[in-house]
């Protein structure tokens, strides 16, 4: 490339990092080009990536979550709690309240509104322990997996990979990069260094195939909803319509900036969706749901442990690669981009604030949600009020739209929950390609415009072409391919963590105790005279 023509790309994306930026573009584009010309090949040779990783490394990454949930914890609860994630004097750059809504709107939502209804189902009916399928006693069975799917297991994966950039860019004044982690370890060589490179290029790979995944899962929901509220068969030009018009409202939300279209959007997203599971709790099954929530609480705190480690060392079954090994080969390829965020986000706020807020309110937020909408659409299977299992196992799209047909006024609230999925994909891909952006940008906080834009039309292409080669099976063999070497790196990202927690305590210990000296060599005036 010419020198003028860097030069205008400069002016029109900002600063940025050339490398990293053509390797993950060209890594996106092959992709694309590869499942719009032959569809058929990507999804079988993903498919292949997919099993292998999973049925050789699954025990691997079970290891992982575990590791991260304990280390997470003791650093938010030992004596680095107290520490800021900024200089001292930094204050919150967002309300609590917002704070909160803006956690659940960076790729998290798609999933809450997809899932709520259907993943409660394939459990129930395909029970793996502690219960038969497709029986009464799957119930609690089946809520209590989809609570540890979607609990401390998957915000613990976001927010620690958050807390491990943020802490080092607020508190030492460092790039908004993944690379920054590892300050820890490399010092002031980190900028530049080839394994901040590579952990910059792993993180932007895995926030494609994640991010991909997320919206290619939305716009299956999406999907059948046009199709039942509109009454309109959409194809594959119908899919890419959709994803234009995502893209379109992207695009608008990302002109306004971060302090107002993804802050508003956030906002409204949380309230519409408390609104409609409250909807689901005071028109159905109240008393049960209640009685089962309560219940869900008590038995997802005393078995996390054996759920945690479980692995199915025989493989008896092919439950666990595709459940729970997904789900945290997920969360990994999606750690990148929402705990980048949430670090953006989340200056001026001690360590204990960042894990309890982004930890243990979205978990219990999670245990609430899926008692109530997976909790209802398994009561509507059991007592044959809507044929929920006929509709997931045909379309998991249809999931919530079956579950609201056998409600009152479930017309308007069709197109509420449509309305709803359509704002959670677009802050989305708002909070990833604001994140893909600031690593393209070598880590500034206000990435330009055209980068993010740029990045969004990557990601939404990407889902769109992932959707046309093999749907479902390919979005999960994307997140799990994309996700698999990221697990690795973040290993090192804690142990370059905890290097500079200790560095900094020591730093306030002696600042510390340099002040308590001070003030008891002072001399009294009235001792002078």
């Amino acid at each position: 490339m010419s020198q003028k023509d860097q030069g205008m790309l400069t002016r029109l994306l900002g600063k940025y990092d050339p490398v990293l930026f053509y390797v993950t573009a060209l890594f996106t584009l092959t992709i694309v080009v590869i499942g719009a010309t032959n569809p058929e090949a990507l999804g079988h040779y993903a498919n292949i990536a997919r099993n292998y990783i999973s049925n050789t490394f699954g025990w691997f990454f079970v290891a992982v979550t575990a590791i991260y949930i304990f280390f997470g914890f003791f650093i938010g609860f030992s004596k680095y709690g107290k520490m800021t994630l900024g200089k001292d004097g930094d204050k919150p750059e967002f309300s609590t309240t917002t704070w909160i809504a803006m956690l659940f709107s960076c790729g998290i939502g798609v999933g809450y509104v997809l899932w709520g209804a259907a993943e409660p189902m394939f459990h129930f009916m395909n029970t793996p322990y502690d219960a038969v399928g497709g029986t009464k006693a799957a119930l609690p069975v089946a809520i209590r997996i989809a609570s540890l799917h979607w609990g401390f297991h998957s915000w613990m994966g976001y927010s620690i990979v958050g807390l491990c950039i943020a802490f080092p860019a607020f508190r030492l004044g460092r790039p908004m990069t993944l690379s920054t982690s590892l300050h820890g370890i490399l010092g002031d060589k980190v900028e530049g260094h080839i394994c901040s490179k590579i952990l910059d290029t792993l993180g932007a790979i895995a926030t494609v195939g994640g991010l991909s995944t997320a919206l290619g899962l939305g716009i299956i929901s999406l999907n059948f909803g046009v199709e039942l509220i509109f009454g309109v068969e959409t194809g594959i030009i119908g899919k890419v319509i959709l994803m234009s018009i995502v893209i379109g409202i992207y695009i608008i939300s990302t002109m306004t900036g971060l302090q107002r279209g993804m802050t508003i959007l956030s906002n409204i997203n949380i309230v519409v969706a408390i609104s409609w599971c409250a909807f689901i709790l005071f028109n159905g099954e109240t008393n049960i749901l209640l009685r089962l929530m309560v219940n869900n609480v008590g038995s997802y705190l005393s078995e996390l442990i054996p759920m945690t480690f479980y692995t199915d060392p025989l493989q008896s079954s092919k439950w666990i690669t595709n459940w729970s090994i997904f789900y945290w080969l997920l969360v990994i390829s999606w750690a990148p981009f929402v705990g980048g965020f949430i670090a953006r986000i989340s200056r001026g706020r001690t360590i204990r604030e960042f894990i309890l807020g982004a930890v243990l309110v979205p978990s219990a937020f999670s245990l609430v949600w899926f008692t109530i909408v997976g909790g209802s659409a398994v009561l509507a299977e059991i007592n044959q009020t809507a044929p929920m299992w006929e509709a997931v196992s045909a379309d998991v799209g249809a999931g919530i739209y079956t579950l609201l047909g056998s409600f009152p006024f479930s017309s308007f609230m069709n197109v509420v929950v449509f309305v709803n999925m359509i704002l959670f994909l677009v802050t989305s891909a708002d909070s990833a390609s604001f994140f893909v952006a600031m690593l393209m940008s070598k880590g500034a906080y206000e990435p330009k415009m055209a980068m993010k834009v740029v990045w969004g039309v990557f990601l939404g292409s990407l889902a769109v072409v992932l959707l046309i080669s093999g749907g479902l099976q390919a979005l999960q063999a994307a997140s799990i391919v994309a996700g698999a070497p990221f697990g690795v790196a973040m290993l090192f990202m804690f142990w370059s963590l905890m290097k500079t927690l200790r560095s900094e305590a020591a730093k306030e210990e002696s600042k510390q105790l340099i002040r308590t000296e001070y003030q008891e060599n002072i001399v009294c005036p009235s001792e002078a005279a």
